[in-house]
């Protein structure tokens, strides 16, 4: 299936997302550009409140005493079961000027995630001209350090996700061939630290009375990575491997003096520490992973007879592309064949994003990857695809509208445990090209109390 380039959405409708978006991409809000970030969230509570969100923006401090903007708009009824639009303020890297080059916006954030927020006041404007709203439950929340320590993002996104119907996420898909994807499974993370001790000795004098903590390490970071597997396996990758004697290690960044030095080369070294993480699918194979770790660490140990100690930091739940969110998925990819695309299903994610941070990622039905595609992320090329944009706007429209008109939302109710109100008023079949058939408008409702 062919996917359409262009004129899916009034042109009325796609200047003025892209004249936002390129607005937006011209605001600096690098993580921990605060300024530039509340800039943003202002900018964008603007366009919220035009359809009827009451928005506001609040502000988080942390440990330090820095403030930092999350922006949070409401709809008549979005402090009930709310469905949440999930999306990230802040980007990698400080702008510079956008530009447009035909079918592209360049710019920083273009594509992470400034176009998803373009994406959704366009499909914001579109129910409007198709005489339709929102459902009222709706609930968008935009966070400010998602590309920096997550930690706000996370405890944003587990807050506002308790109780919620759905959770739509505005980060980008990809492109693959003539398909775009969405985002169903995203993998989990465990991050590790192996700590090694073993008996300083002199190279030359002492050699065989030493016992190295770095041998020991570098056979065990082998054997580690061999428990690797493709495909939909779990991967353990080693981050960093520092070795030498204990002052050495221990004392850093002093220690960092001796780098490129002859200074203790000759010491059999006896203190090595090694970091990193694995990544799975499921949560089995992420408690199977840490148990061979701590294998290997235990037989390494006694091999080269050093101490080996793994220590496990933050666990990072996965999100199961066959969960909650399953008839979701479906009924987004059955909305945009409906208009004349295809989209392909991403069912293992390598990164970690806002699915990961709710309570349970598996159990409220999500739509990952909703944004635009495109192509640079993260570098001074990144861009958005325009085209693309106007058909995530289409289908956001489309999706929104389908939690709201119950011939549509069914699957999706009986997914996400929504209740199920009587028909409103039929209406004729608006003007705009390519309306779905046969589909009805109905009054928002409010879901049920938490």
């Amino acid at each position: 299936m062919a996917i359409p380039e262009s004129g899916l959405l009034p042109s009325a409708i796609k200047e003025r997302a892209v004249s936002l978006l390129e607005e937006l991409c011209a605001i600096s809000s690098a993580s921990g550009e605060n300024d530039g970030i509340r800039r943003v969230a202002l900018r964008l509570a603007e366009e919220l409140r035009r359809h009827d969100l009451a928005s506001e923006i609040r502000e988080v401090g942390d440990e330090a005493g820095n403030s930092s903007p999350v922006l949070v708009a409401r709809g008549p009824s979005g402090e009930q079961r709310p469905i949440l639009l999930l999306g990230h303020l802040d980007t990698v890297l400080p702008a510079t000027a956008p530009h447009r080059a035909g079918q592209r916006l360049v710019g920083t954030g273009a594509l992470d995630m400034k176009g998803g927020f373009a994406t959704l006041v366009a499909a914001l404007d579109l129910l409007r001209e198709r005489g339709e709203s929102p459902p009222a439950e709706l609930l968008v929340v935009a966070v400010p350090d998602e590309e920096a320590d997550g930690r706000i993002s996370e405890a944003v996104a587990r807050h506002y996700s308790e109780g919620a119907r759905a959770v739509l996420v505005l980060e980008p898909g990809e492109r693959r061939g003539d398909r775009e994807t969405l985002v169903a499974g995203r993998r989990g993370l465990t991050e590790w630290r192996l700590e090694l001790t073993g008996r300083a000795a002199h190279s030359g004098l002492a050699f065989w009375e030493g016992r190295s903590a770095l041998v020991a390490a570098a056979e065990w970071c082998v054997a580690a990575h061999r428990l690797s597997r493709p495909g939909r396996g779990a991967t353990v990758n080693i981050a960093r491997l520092l070795a030498g004697t204990h002052d050495f290690v221990d004392g850093l960044p002093d220690g960092a003096r001796f780098l490129g030095s002859s200074a203790q080369r000759n010491v059999v070294p006896d203190r090595a520490v090694v970091e990193g993480e694995i990544r799975f699918l499921s949560r089995a194979d992420g408690s199977r992973v840490i148990a061979r770790l701590a294998e290997l660490a235990d037989r390494t140990g006694q091999r080269h007879g050093v101490t080996a100690s793994l220590r496990i930091g933050t666990t990072i739940q996965p999100v199961d592309p066959r969960g909650a969110g399953a008839s979701l998925v479906r009924l987004a990819v059955e909305l945009a064949a409906a208009r004349g695309f295809e989209l392909e299903v991403e069912e293992d994610r390598g990164g970690v994003s806002f699915p990961n941070f709710l309570s349970e990622p598996s159990r409220i039905p999500v739509v990952d990857g909703l944004g635009p595609v495109g192509a640079g992320m993260h570098t001074r090329d990144e861009y958005v695809d325009l085209a693309s944009l106007e058909r995530r706007a289409v289908l956001l429209a489309d999706l929104l509208a389908a939690l709201v008109e119950p011939a549509a939302a069914e699957p999706v109710r009986r997914a996400t445990g929504g209740g199920r109100g009587g028909d409103g008023p039929g209406v004729g079949t608006p003007s705009y090209p390519g309306r779905l058939p046969g589909r009805r408008r109905r009054a928002p409702q409010g879901g049920k109390g938490r």
